[in-house]
C-alpha cells in the first residue's frame, strides 16, 4: 500500500513538472529569430535598414527562453531580450 502511494505522489509530481513547464513557454512555438529583431526594432523605434552589426542569439534556462539581440544605429548601441515565445521585451539597454 506504502508503495502505491509513493507511485501516485511520483506520478502526481511529474505530471505538475510538465505542466508548468509548457505554460512557462507558451505550450507553442518559438518566434524565431526574424520576429525577435522586428520587437526590438519596434521597441527602439528603428527600422531594419537603419540598423548594422545585428547580432541574434538563443538562450533557455530551467522554465525561461529568449533571444538576445544586439544592434548598432549611428554611434548607439542596442541589447534587448525578447520572450522566445511571446515575443514580449524582456530587457533593453542602450548604451
Amino acid at each position: 500500500m506504502k508503495f502505491f502511494r509513493k507511485a501516485i505522489v511520483i506520478v502526481t509530481v511529474l505530471a505538475l513538472v510538465v505542466a508548468l513547464c509548457g505554460c512557462a513557454f507558451g505550450g507553442s512555438k518559438k518566434i524565431g529569430k526574424k520576429a525577435a529583431l522586428q520587437a526590438a526594432l519596434e521597441d527602439a523605434g528603428l527600422t531594419r535598414n537603419e540598423v548594422t552589426d545585428v547580432d541574434i542569439e538563443y538562450e533557455k534556462a530551467l522554465s525561461s527562453a529568449w533571444y538576445e539581440v544586439n544592434f548598432e544605429s549611428g554611434m548607439a548601441e542596442y541589447e534587448y531580450r525578447i520572450h522566445a515565445y511571446t515575443g514580449e521585451v524582456l530587457s533593453s539597454a542602450t548604451d
